[in-house]
């Protein structure tokens, strides 16, 4: 929010307390943290395994739950915006060896085992990820070939569906291609950390960057990478970060990892950090929403020619005593409008803008805009809503821990056609 923005909203009597409260929030809780870089690993809390996250400019671990009596410190981890779970691959140690399919809810801790994979396919030491565009599950693992199987993976029943080997057999090189870890670009091609059963590079280095047809199965070398410790990059997961980075886990030295970054050119690895917790160089990574507000979604240009916008002072929590103010700006004075809300994103054509929420959806009570009074039209309006006080009333049975919320801002524009006007949307998720 601009400092004019905010002066002009001062102004107004009923919300001079919530928007001083915003300024003083400062830049970095305005807005809006990116996605987190989560990871499985292990050794948390005895545990066998566990989830992590990973600062991707320091190589700092952060703990976010263990996962007794699960072994998930290879195989994939995959993040789905649809329902905001992550899937993992690995096994629960107390049913036997057989791999299954995983749902974790990251705030909640709450884990979600589904029935055993088929027993001819192993896939806990394969990969995981989501396909960006069509939401399909990609696994790879061993189907007792050279070359690893692919797999479609099945989310409401963890049934896998072999889609077809990556490679061929001795001795034609190269051949034996060992797909292990995996990761989707935003436009939906599918990378693979491996190696192959053939020579590496003078140094000991053998593992590869590779991609993967997602209708054969098969898989095409990009490059080494380069580095020839420990077991190098043979196993970590790939996750792409907003920025088209390409991140993956791989060994430092014989007994600890780093964090790389892959150029997706050439396969060559660099190493970022070394990881501030061992966790180990073979599970699954993936950027997920770290619960903090992020903005998204198109606002609709109102009848004065400016942009409303969504903002957000604090977080969502439970039990903090200070409030998470969803605030607008930029829309028209004296004006009445709501926030309204709901548990799933969207964006769709609506009323001459995009409603950014998917149903059902919940509408919070009609404010006046303020700003410059009548018969001036201006775009000097604003808005403001305490979404704690409505999280800690009960009102809403749903607003509980963990659960994702996305809220718009909905205002009277006579002037526009539908009469109507729409900021962007605010995702966010229910803190402790």
């Amino acid at each position: 929010m601009s400092a004019s923005a905010l002066a002009r909203l001062l102004a107004r009597p009923l919300t001079r307390v919530a928007f001083a409260a915003a300024l003083a929030v400062g830049s970095a809780g305005r807005l809006h943290a990116g996605d987190a870089l989560y990871a499985t690993g292990t050794g948390y809390a005895g545990a066998l395994s566990g989830l992590y996250r990973i600062d991707t400019a320091s190589g700092s671990v952060s703990q976010v739950m263990p996962l007794p009596g699960i072994s998930l410190y290879e195989g994939g981890l995959a993040y789905d915006p649809a329902n905001d779970a992550l899937y993992a691959i690995g096994r629960q140690d107390s049913l036997g060896t057989q791999s299954r399919l995983f749902r974790i809810d990251r705030f909640t801790a709450q884990v979600v085992a589904f029935p055993p994979i088929n027993a001819a396919y192993n896939l806990q030491g394969g990969g995981l990820a989501l396909h960006p565009l069509t939401g399909e599950l990609f696994a790879s693992g061993s189907n007792g070939f050279q070359s690893s199987g692919v797999f479609s993976i099945d989310k409401q029943t963890g049934a896998a569906t072999l889609i077809g080997q990556a490679g061929g057999s001795c001795c034609v090189q190269p051949f034996g291609f060992n797909v292990n870890g995996l990761g989707f670009r935003s436009d939906g091609t599918l990378f693979a950390n491996g190696f192959t059963l053939q020579s590496g590079l003078p140094n000991g280095a053998y593992t590869k960057l590779m991609t993967v047809n997602t209708v054969t199965g098969l898989a095409s070398e990009i490059g080494f990478h380069g580095v020839n410790v420990g077991g190098q990059l043979s196993s970590s997961g790939l996750a792409f970060g907003a920025n088209g980075v390409l991140y993956s886990l791989g060994s430092t030295s014989a007994s600890a990892s780093g964090l790389y970054q892959i150029d997706p050119l050439t396969g060559a690895a660099t190493l970022i950090a070394n990881l501030s917790q061992q966790i180990g160089a073979n599970g699954g990574l993936v950027f997920a929403p770290d619960g903090a507000p992020q903005t998204f979604c198109t606002a609709k240009v109102n009848s004065l020619g400016c942009t409303p916008a969504i903002q957000t002072a604090g977080a969502a929590s439970l039990s903090s005593a200070a409030p998470f103010h969803v605030l607008a700006t930029s829309v028209l004075n004296q004006r009445t409008g709501l926030l309204f809300y709901g548990y799933a994103p969207l964006s769709a054509p609506f009323q001459g803008g995009f409603k950014c929420a998917a149903d059902p959806v919940r509408r919070t009570a009609l404010q006046n805009a303020g700003g410059s009074p009548s018969p001036t039209n201006d775009c000097s309006g604003g808005y403001v809503f305490d979404f704690n006080a409505l999280v800690q009333s009960g009102a809403d049975s749903q607003l509980v821990l963990g659960q994702r919320v996305v809220a718009q801002y909905w205002s009277r524009d006579p002037g526009s056609a539908s009469t109507t006007g729409l900021t962007d949307a605010v995702q966010f998720h229910v803190l402790p």
